[in-house]
């Protein structure tokens, strides 16, 4: 098979590649180091075309052949680097391509190798994809596993051929017969592979440009909790998995206590502030696995998986706590603001998540007609009929 011509064809679809790029990052918000990317297809696919057409070049072009496919792995890696929001290893890019163009005009002009140039441009890419492989392990986000875990094999195949041909290029010369065959083939599957990184690269740039509108479906642009969609999504999940395994679930309606004359007297944007404050208080006083949204207005909620009332209940009065004694900014000024909470639990889920939030909404309310900064416990239906009452717990004594 002749290899030159893979790779003159692999040239040419990276080059049209570049092109789609170019057209697509002005398209694509936060595609910050995706102009690498297309960068980066210039040098590989004119090296890419310089190694298809092997030795029969002139001096200066095979000097400059390894430093030149190398900027373009650098590129890349700069690029997936920047675009992770990770340091750019600049440093690291330039010590490998200034190295392959000293030693590329070693081995032209003065002690002319083909087997030391390749080993010099393996020795290379081994390094900066290996560099890229460790960089995608920052990539957290399970929506974009799927695509870190493509781009870890393509980048660590590439990086893995890279030292198989280095190691066969210092096989015995015996050995060149059965050596050299495997050291094209292992060029040849980098070439595919490089095009496998490329469209790795889209997919990575596309799994996040989905996921942040997915965000934008189920988050509340003010505060950055849940909206009413992301709970209604959220719950369902909760709600199904308790019912397996037979755990409790308990809801927290949590409001704030007179926050219309906040508005009336100091603006809305100084509501939007604390109301961004309350959303970042109930996410740092539950930072694990528990739900935190708003349902409009100033009425949030807070769902606790596993927990039973009392339970639920000693929460609910953590934050009244909190809430009483945190300071919320207000412009130049200060705020002190209280909170009223409606607690509701399903001892087995098997309530439904509009039972649950009906249930600590009579609760909420139940305690803002009781004065406000109070906790309301809602009696379980299943223990109880529904008209019984709530039970009240104002300022932290029942």
């Amino acid at each position: 098979m002749d290899f030159s011509i893979v790779a003159l064809a692999s040239a040419v679809l990276g080059l049209l590649l570049a092109l789609v790029l170019v057209l697509t990052i002005p398209h694509v918000p936060d595609a910050e180091g995706a102009g690498y990317w297309a960068l980066a297809f210039l040098p590989l696919g004119l090296g890419s075309a310089l190694v298809g057409r092997g030795e029969a070049l002139p001096a200066l072009l095979l000097m400059l052949r390894e430093p030149l496919l190398l900027s373009g792995y650098a590129l890349l890696l700069i690029g997936l680097r920047q675009y992770l929001r990770l340091g750019q290893p600049w440093a690291l890019a330039g010590a490998v391509v200034f190295s392959a163009m000293v030693l590329s005009a070693l081995f032209v002009a003065l002690y002319p190798s083909a087997s030391a140039r390749l080993g010099i441009r393996v020795s290379g890419i081994a390094v900066l994809m290996g560099a890229a492989v460790w960089s995608l392990q920052t990539v957290r986000e399970p929506a974009l596993r799927g695509v870190r875990y493509f781009l870890q094999g393509a980048c660590g195949l590439i990086a893995a051929l890279a030292v198989l041909r280095l190691l066969l290029l210092l096989a015995p010369e015996g050995a060149s017969s059965w050596a050299l065959p495997l050291v094209q083939l292992a060029s040849m599957i980098t070439t595919l592979s490089v095009l496998a990184v490329i469209c790795g690269l889209v997919l990575l740039m596309t799994a996040r440009m989905n996921e942040a509108l997915l965000q934008l479906t189920i988050r509340d642009p003010l505060t950055g909790v849940f909206n009413r969609r992301g709970l209604d999504d959220a719950m369902s999940t909760v709600l199904s998995f308790a019912k397996r395994v037979g755990r409790p679930v308990a809801v927290l309606a949590c409001d704030i206590d007179h926050f219309k004359r906040v508005n009336d007297t100091h603006g809305h944007a100084v509501g939007d502030a604390v109301l961004r404050q309350f959303a970042q208080g109930l996410s740092e006083a539950f930072p694990q696995a528990d739900l935190v949204g708003r349902l409009g207005g100033e009425e949030f909620v807070v769902v606790l998986p596993g927990a039973d009332a009392d339970t639920a209940l000693r929460e609910a009065e953590r934050v009244r706590t909190l809430v009483a004694g945190q300071v919320f900014v207000a412009g130049e000024g200060e705020l002190r603001l209280t909170a009223s909470i409606g607690v509701a639990c399903a001892p087995t889920a098997q309530a439904s998540w509009s039972e649950l939030m009906a249930r600590a909404d009579a609760a909420l309310y139940q305690a803002k007609s009781q004065g406000r900064n109070r906790c309301a416990v809602a009696v379980d239906n299943s223990d109880a009929p529904s008209s019984a009452p709530a039970r009240l717990v104002a300022e932290g004594h029942a």
